[in-house]
């Protein structure tokens, strides 16, 4: 089995791929999340891991987009607890590190630690895995890089601090397995689906009357996010998760009366995402 995701080896994403797919599974990095689409749609890969929403930092817009773009269904969802360690070549201590280079979101979700520690620089980067890789490539002494244990297992270096973070035991990262084809839907299993919505007119009241269609049946409406309509300059697309799923006669009744009144795309119905740490 065949797992694409954006980054290098030793990132969170990968680290969601096993947790979903097993340790058996190959897994593939890509550069680029619009590169893990095409690779996907092309059939290369059985599954491609992308991260949709973070506890601190918020959604992933660019994913989001995505979904509409390529349309691949949405098949899994894990929700896996990030844990930033301070990562450095064997032998190394906090006190001869002079940088630390990791993603500017880790880096920032970090701070507290820059601040205890002056004179070490932070310097962006442009993966978390990605500096750990470097700093193993690079053989780079008194560099330090912020990513997870994994990364560090992966890479043969050693975590000189955990946890790192500023909140530990609140940074979460939300993921989306997707697949070329869709997935039958398993009316007890799939207790969970992903839709896209755009409301067929423009006037005042129309997202409240689409909302208004999984209030009159009961649908527990989970989250719902707008994007920029392509195309279409001052219109909006809305995602929206809900709990259930299109063979459940109250969810069924709710898309059906919203095709009335906007277009409809079902994105996906899935198991609902269990809490996972790094420990597979």
């Amino acid at each position: 089995m065949k797992v694409a995701f954006q980054g290098r080896h030793g990132a969170y994403s990968e680290s969601a791929a096993f947790h979903l797919f097993g340790k058996n599974a190959e897994t593939i990095p890509l550069d680029t999340f619009e590169d893990l689409h095409k690779t996907v749609q092309s059939g290369a890969v059985n599954f491609g891991i992308i991260p949709m929403e973070n506890s601190t930092a918020g959604s992933v817009l660019e994913n989001y987009d995505l979904l509409l773009k390529y349309r691949l269904p949405i098949v899994g969802e894990l929700k896996l607890q990030i844990d930033h360690c301070l990562i450095a070549l064997k032998g190394e201590k906090i006190e001869t590190l002079t940088k630390v280079i990791s993603h500017p979101q880790a880096l920032e979700q970090c701070s507290a630690f820059f601040d205890s520690h002056p004179k070490i620089e932070k310097k962006p980067f442009f993966d978390t895995a990605g500096s750990v890789e470097r700093i193993a490539r690079k053989q780079l002494r008194g560099v330090g890089g912020i990513a997870s244990s994994f990364a560090a297992e992966h890479y043969g270096l050693e975590v000189l601090k955990k946890p790192l973070a500023n909140f530990p035991g609140t940074n979460s990262t939300r993921f989306f397995a997707i697949q070329k084809e869709p997935a039958a839907i398993d009316e007890n299993l799939h207790t969970k689906t992903s839709v896209a919505f755009m409301a067929k007119k423009n006037m005042p009241g129309a997202l409240y009357i689409c909302l208004g269609c999984f209030a009159k049946q009961n649908v527990d409406l989970i989250r719902i996010e707008s994007r920029p309509k392509t195309g279409s300059p001052w219109e909006y697309v809305f995602y929206a998760d809900l709990a259930g799923n299109p063979l459940q006669k109250n969810v069924e009744s709710a898309l059906q009366e919203l095709r009335e009144v906007a277009e409809v795309i079902l994105l996906g119905s899935y198991a609902q995402g269990e809490n996972k740490g790094e420990e597979f």
